[in-house]
């Protein structure tokens, strides 16, 4: 009833002869106080009851200190005005009393609310809060310990969150300067100090985690963009005031992986107890079919050839390509090892004549009015449309001409390098040193290959999307993924025991039977290539995968998913991880054809969706600054009110704009949710 002068008669007439708080305070007036949302009597009883500047000092200070209220119920007062929140109350217009309250619980009872409490406890009355418990209770979702930043996130109030990020920032910001200015603490090293702050900023971010996670499944969930506008309440955690030595953190990988599960088992689960910052991450490994030229006579057979080393066996194509002279004239741009050291004049490799052998199956592909000398067999082989133009050109040729196949709106470059791929099972040389021009030059690849229906250049584009930044080579510009630089073995259908690899052999059998290039070309064997991706690696300095590409990389994702260049021959095998301890180790002997934890994916570009995906909601800000989303919101929106787009995550006149994120998460939660990759 607001009757403040009551209060101070009893306190003044009942504690005249000494105060003795503990056995007023033992009822929770507090918490009744907040339960009436009454800011004077909130007020009168902070002023009375509680001393801030040692709220700090302890983890609990129970009532049994004279003249100090007990710290659990503060931070119980600031969860049940959380729990008084409801739709009808925000409607009645009482929000600002409530926001009143939290920045008092805060600023002067010293609540926390980034720490557990207990939701009920011996002494606690009876509060309009508890309807909010029997009704979580009645759903099976009641729990004995609760976060007042979760339960704001829980009933989606963002004006709530920012407030308590933003007070208990500026009081913890105020704390942790009169530590250190303590004359009692002068002695203490600077590590003490860095210690006990990095323990409060661990708490801070576990409970933001915590919320974060909470907001994302609510809104996958309800569908709902409140949960969404308090989602990005909490991405904006560069607010929150940091020792000097700390660095501002994304979503933890833990919280990822608790997103994940929750959204696989459609439950909000309990968040994980374990605070390991182990490396989790994802193996991928990959069956590539080679080529070879068949019926080469026994003294030119592959034992002449002075490339037996590992996985060099059956590369007759990528020798040819040696030969071929537009691509002798740019061998000094060339990534692949095995090429470097066999297209030189000199090479004792030159006993191999495979001009001699496979001269009638040349023919000129002609773009931008260069004629690049190539081959029928392995061309179509490669490529289904080419094929197809191949086929429809020769019926008008002249009987006796060299087969000229003119290609439109194809740059040069570009259709080097799909050649190159076609010969060499790689693009040996052409991608560009800068991680972000590469990415885009690989999603391009990546259309250009289901245009020319060629599903091996496809998982080539996205294999090398999954690298890690230590994989791209010395000089940024890529590696080689044929199977001599892989340091892998091609085997024959009889060696293979994998029945992946097997399926993607018989594929390419049917495909080149079809095209009718087996007498010169003939699919001999599969080799693997194996990488992996480590999500608490692949936003480093030098990954393609990053904030900036990400949503590139989602886009093009979505457009490959109705692919036609899958033929079968599309497969990418992986193994998630959850106990790394070395992100850096290799493959070694590792093979788990056999594991019935592995998975297998067929759909183009899922593999590397799914890294995009779990980099955009770990680093959700830095996408929404990234100038793919600034191009995406260009899109849609008219370039005059464009000006206004300066600042992600803004309120107000601007709040039209934080729409554009919200459904950008919505579409993240969706891809994550039906991802193969969270499923075993």
């Amino acid at each position: 009833a607001n009757s403040t002068d009551i209060i101070m008669h009893l306190l003044t007439t009942r504690f005249a002869t000494g105060p003795s708080y503990s056995s007023w305070f033992a009822g929770c007036p507090l918490i009744v106080a907040v339960s009436k949302k009454s800011i004077t009597m909130v007020k009168l009883l902070l002023e009375i009851g509680y001393d801030a500047s040692v709220s700090y000092g302890a983890a609990r200070i129970f009532p049994g200190n004279d003249g100090k209220l007990a710290h659990d119920e503060v931070n119980r007062a600031l969860l049940e005005i959380i729990y008084r929140m409801t739709d009808d109350e925000k409607e009645n217009g009482n929000s600002d009393d409530t926001y009143e309250i939290i920045r008092l619980l805060i600023s002067q009872g010293g609540a926390n609310p980034h720490i557990n409490v207990s939701i009920r406890f011996p002494g606690k009355p009876h509060t309009q809060g508890d309807r909010m418990l029997l009704l979580r209770y009645l759903k099976g979702k009641m729990t004995q310990e609760d976060t007042p930043l979760s339960a704001a996130a829980r009933v989606a109030d963002a004006e709530a969150v920012r407030c308590m990020i933003n007070a208990y920032s500026s009081s913890l910001g105020e704390f942790k300067t009169q530590r250190r200015n303590d004359p009692l603490l002068q002695s203490q090293p600077e590590s003490y100090f860095q210690k006990l702050e990095e323990k409060e900023d661990d708490t801070v971010y576990w409970s933001v985690d915590a919320a974060l996670v909470i907001s994302l499944f609510m809104m996958w969930q309800t569908a709902q963009n409140k949960y969404g506008r308090c989602a990005l309440v909490l991405y904006k955690r560069d607010r929150l005031n940091l020792s000097c030595n700390a660095v501002p953190r994304n979503l933890s990988q833990r919280a990822m992986q608790w997103l994940e599960k929750c959204l696989e088992m459609c439950l909000l689960l309990p968040p994980p107890k374990q605070k390991s910052k182990s490396t989790e991450g994802c193996y991928f490994q990959a069956p590539l079919v080679q080529h070879h030229i068949p019926n080469i006579p026994n003294c030119m057979g592959k034992k002449s050839i002075p490339y037996q080393n590992a996985g060099a066996n059956f590369m007759d194509w990528s020798r040819v390509l040696t030969d071929l002279p537009w691509f002798r004239s740019r061998t000094y741009g060339v990534t692949c090892n095995w090429m470097q050291e066999n297209s030189s004049d000199s090479s004792e490799v030159k006993e191999v004549n495979y001009n001699r052998t496979i001269s009638e199956d040349e023919f000129y592909l002609v773009v931008e009015g260069e004629q690049l000398l190539a081959h029928k067999s392995i061309v179509s082989a490669k490529s289904g449309k080419l094929a197809a133009q191949i086929r429809f050109t020769e019926k008008e040729c002249l009987l006796g001409d060299r087969l000229s196949v003119h290609i439109d709106h194809l740059p040069l470059l570009a259709a080097k390098m799909l050649l190159s791929h076609c010969y060499h099972n790689s693009i040996a040389f052409g991608l560009r040193k800068s991680p972000i021009k590469q990415c885009h030059q690989l999603l391009e690849l990546a259309l250009l290959a289901e245009e020319y229906l060629c599903p091996s250049l496809l998982l080539e584009c996205e294999l090398r999307l999954l690298l890690q930044s230590s994989s791209h080579g010395e000089k940024g510009c890529g590696i080689c993924i044929c199977p001599h630089c892989s340091g892998e073995t091609v085997f024959a259908k009889e060696q293979m025991n994998c029945p992946i690899g097997l399926q993607c052999l018989e594929k390419a059998k049917v495909s080149n039977d079809t095209d009718g290039s087996s007498s010169y070309c003939e699919p001999v064997g599969v080799y693997t290539y194996k990488t992996s991706a480590f999500s608490m690696l692949s936003s480093q300095i030098g990954s393609l995968v990053t904030p900036e590409s990400a949503l590139d990389i989602l886009a093009v994702a979505q457009q490959l998913e109705s692919s036609s260049s899958q033929q079968g021959i599309h497969r990418i095998k992986f193994w998630r991880s959850e106990t790394i301890d070395n992100p850096n180790s290799t493959f070694g002997g590792w093979n788990r054809d056999a594991d019935k934890d592995i998975g297998c994916t067929s759909a183009p570009f899922a593999a590397a969706k799914m890294m995009a995906i779990s980099i955009m909601l770990r680093n959700f800000p830095e996408v929404v600054r990234s100038d793919s989303y600034l191009r995406q919101i260009k899109s849609d929106n008219d370039e005059d009110h464009m000006a206004e787009v300066d600042a992600p995550f803004t309120t107000g006149t601007q709040a039209g704009y934080d729409e554009h994120a919200i459904l950008l998460l919505q579409t993240c939660l969706e891809e994550l949710a039906c991802s193969p990759f969270n499923k075993k």
